[in-house]
C-alpha cells in the first residue's frame, strides 16, 4: 500500500514538474524577446558613434570618454584620465 501511494505522489510530482517546466520556459522565451529589442536599439545608435566622444548617463553616474567597444550587452569607454570603464547597458539612463 505505501509502494502504490509513492508511486501516485511520484507521478503528481512528475506532472507538476512538467507543468512547471513549460511555465519558465514560456516565462523566459517572453524576457528574451524584452531584452532583445532595447538592446538592438541601442547597439545601433552606439556603432554610430563608435571611437567618438560621448557621455553616457548611469544608475551610477556619468561617464565622458571615447567609446572604443560595444559587447553584447556593455561597452568600453576610454576616459580622459586613461582608465577604461566597462558599463552594461542595463544601466544606461542616457547618451549624449
Amino acid at each position: 500500500m505505501l509502494h502504490r501511494k509513492l508511486i501516485r505522489n511520484l507521478a503528481q510530482i512528475r506532472l507538476q514538474l512538467s507543468r512547471l517546466t513549460a511555465r519558465v520556459q514560456a516565462l523566459q522565451e517572453q524576457v528574451n524577446e524584452r531584452q532583445g529589442g532595447p538592446s538592438s536599439s541601442v547597439t545601433a545608435l552606439l556603432t554610430g558613434k563608435l571611437n567618438t566622444r560621448l557621455t553616457v548617463e548611469t544608475t551610477a553616474g556619468s561617464v565622458f570618454g571615447t567609446l572604443i567597444a560595444i559587447g553584447e550587452d556593455f561597452v568600453q569607454i576610454a576616459e580622459p584620465n586613461g582608465s577604461i570603464a566597462i558599463i552594461p547597458m542595463r544601466s544606461f539612463l542616457s547618451i549624449s
